[in-house]
């Protein structure tokens, strides 16, 4: 960074992501509170096996939030992020023996390591081994299929991702960056199982009430969806 970057950053420390309050990067305690009030676990809507464990709901500053660290590519963002919902999830007292996440291909030639990038906070938060198990899917981009999707009516077909090794058992920890519907995490789930893992449960940033299982969530304060 130069030195007048330097400088601006002392002057101006860096904002809230969602609601550009100063020095409240990367979500301030109003977007994002420093304890949630609940985490989870709760079953994922496409496969009810894999417990889901989340920052909070895809919606208001958290969702503002992780969207402006992926598009506008603050990688450090993404991995204080990780490194909060890592806090939270040992807070929890979850379990697990390794991290890993929802590998991305590349589009236009361009890197997409967002849930990489996250799980290697959770991972140091957890003090817990970060491996990379999973390889990209094949077939088209997820939003790509989802654009394809709202054109034509038809559901997006994209395969699982596949397995870069065999597992001896374990417990592992999957995360990604957001859980819409869940169909993502559902397929990498499987296929961790299918390589030989003995437990799944995955973790996001944020989970939109349709990706966990009915009755999971209830609308809070203001029109926020928060966990039952």
């Amino acid at each position: 960074m130069s030195l007048i970057g330097v400088l601006g950053r002392l002057l101006r420390p860096p904002a809230c992501l969602a609601c550009g309050l100063p020095g409240g990067w990367p979500c301030c305690a109003c977007c994002l509170p420093p304890e949630p009030d609940a985490v989870g676990p709760w079953p994922l809507a496409a496969d009810p096996e894999v417990a889901v464990w989340a920052l909070g709901a895809y919606g208001d500053g958290l969702r503002a939030a992780v969207l402006a660290g992926k598009l506008d590519g603050q990688a450090a963002a993404l991995a204080e992020l990780g490194r909060r919902l890592g806090v939270a999830l040992a807070a929890a007292g979850i379990g697990a023996d390794l991290v890993t996440w929802v590998a991305a291909g590349r589009v236009a030639g361009l890197p997409r390591d967002h849930a990489e990038r996250i799980a290697a906070g959770v991972a140091g938060a957890l003090d817990l081994p970060l491996a990379g198990l999973l390889a990209p899917a094949r077939g088209r981009d997820l939003g790509r299929a989802r654009r394809a999707r709202r054109r034509s009516g038809r559901p997006p077909s994209r395969p699982p991702p596949t397995a870069r090794r065999r597992l001896a058992g374990g417990r592992v920890l999957l995360v990604d960056d957001l859980a819409t519907t869940g169909g993502t995490l559902a397929g990498a789930a499987a296929t961790l199982r299918l390589a030989g893992a003995h437990q799944v449960e995955a973790a996001v940033l944020a989970a939109a009430p349709a990706a966990l299982q009915a009755g999971q969530w209830r609308a809070g304060g203001g029109g926020r969806a928060v966990p039952r």
